[in-house]
């Protein structure tokens, strides 16, 4: 019977032990419910994900920001028409031309006109089919396929030691020549013979000096 007594007792105390080693994972796992622990969870966050995002999926998944684009190598963009462009002038209608220059560069060629004065120049850039001087109405003899008739305003009457007229420059790139014409009532004109077809074209100035800047697109391959 003392036998019998005792395996009853040994029964019993390991039936206690495996009751309390069944209820520890039960309440631990309540708890990491209710209230995660954050070192656990940082140690293994990527087989625990959490119901709320943290701040880096917060960055990632939020709207980004359009960049603003970057600006083209010496200048704004090039547009993607041939349309004309006009600006007006800044200033008192002060301008002197003093040089005009032609250059090849890569992607375009460049038409300069530099100034003298206070006035920032407008300008009125067009594709022609012929070069047609102001006032007189006359067409000039170009090279090339195409006239990009250049406008420069805020131009007055040429002064002495000013930019002599007419002069011809070229060939330069896709251009095979520029003409410039002379003055007339505050604009001064400029022709430049392109070969090929009308292509995109950009304009805008510069200071210090003031110039006015024309970049005649490359052709497309």
């Amino acid at each position: 019977m003392g036998r019998a007594l005792g395996g009853s007792l040994a029964a019993a105390v390991l039936l206690l032990t495996a009751c309390g080693t069944d209820a520890s994972p039960t309440a631990a796992s309540d708890a990491s419910t209710t209230s995660p622990d954050r070192s656990a969870s940082s140690g293994n966050a990527a087989s625990t994900p959490s119901d709320t995002p943290s701040a880096s999926a917060s960055a990632e998944t939020a709207p980004a920001t359009p960049a603003a684009p970057p600006p083209a190598p010496d200048g704004p963009p090039f547009p993607e028409s041939t349309d004309p462009q006009t600006a007006e002038p800044e200033g008192d209608w002060d301008l002197q031309l003093v040089d005009v220059r032609l250059g090849e560069h890569d992607g375009f060629d460049r038409v300069v006109l530099e100034l003298s004065g206070t006035t920032v120049p407008g300008w009125g850039v067009a594709w022609s089919k012929e070069a047609v001087a102001d006032g007189s109405g006359d067409v000039v003899p170009l090279e090339g396929d195409r006239v990009l008739t250049i406008s420069a305003s805020g131009t007055a009457m040429p002064e002495p030691g000013s930019f002599e007229v007419p002069a011809r420059l070229g060939p330069a790139g896709s251009v095979a020549e520029v003409q410039v014409t002379g003055w007339f009532e505050g604009y001064t004109q400029v022709f430049a013979g392109v070969e090929g077809a009308e292509r995109p074209f950009r304009v805008f100035t510069l200071t210090d000096p003031p110039r006015l800047v024309v970049d005649i697109a490359d052709a497309a391959d």
